[in-house]
């Protein structure tokens, strides 16, 4: 099993949560320090900020599911997945995130009292 911290698309309520994450178990909703999240359009993306957090959720996945999320979230390319530590109550975990690899506009940062991510930020 593997830890992974979601905050967009495939979070609860979100357009992407269904097919990918349905069955496997949620831990909680979590932060993640030393991230920004940004609106990419049709879905966010975060990069480091050490100055910065993101709001999202936890889950315990299958190992063969992070394959899967690998290709869906072109893993290597639009993304990258990394290692982080994610604050769920009061205890640091390690989890796997899905970091952005291109640029971003100071324009589109959402600050962390305007998160998490909904899609109907995403623009269409």
């Amino acid at each position: 099993m593997v830890r992974l911290f979601v905050y967009g698309t495939l979070m609860r309520n979100c357009c992407n949560h269904e097919p990918y994450l349905r069955g496997q178990k949620y831990l909680g909703q979590a932060v993640l320090p030393g991230y920004a999240l940004y609106n990419l359009g049709s879905y966010p993306g975060v990069v480091p900020d050490s100055t910065e957090k993101v709001l999202g959720e936890l889950y315990e996945i299958d190992a063969s599911l992070l394959e899967e999320l690998d290709i869906f979230e072109d893993n290597g390319d639009l993304y990258i997945r990394r290692k982080a530590k994610v604050l769920l109550r009061d205890a640091v975990l390690d989890a796997e995130v899905y970091v952005w690899n291109g640029r971003v506009r100071t324009q589109d940062k959402i600050c962390f009292n305007d998160q998490p991510w909904k899609d109907e930020l995403a623009v269409r």
